[in-house]
């Protein structure tokens, strides 16, 4: 178990391994929870794929610890791009 210290301001530093495990990046949301005696965090709503132009082609990026895409979901993403 890792401990962290609550500043003067009420902020707390989330350690880096929990951070690399959960993909955190600055900006990003999460949600917060009691549950009986703990404090729950969660990741507020998860990465979607994007679909991107480099060197003047479509390139599909998938978030870090994306489940693997299937053929239907880059399709549908295929769909959306203008």
């Amino acid at each position: 178990m890792s401990t962290a210290t609550l500043s003067a301001k009420g902020q707390l530093v989330i350690p880096s391994r929990f951070r690399k495990a959960l993909h955190l990046q600055p900006g990003d949301r999460v949600s917060f929870a009691i549950e009986g005696e703990k404090l729950v965090m969660q990741c507020h709503q998860p990465k979607p794929a994007k679909l991107v132009e480099k060197n003047g082609r479509k390139v599909l990026v998938a978030p870090p610890g994306a489940p693997p895409m299937t053929l239907e979901v880059v399709k549908a993403l295929l769909a959306d791009f203008p």
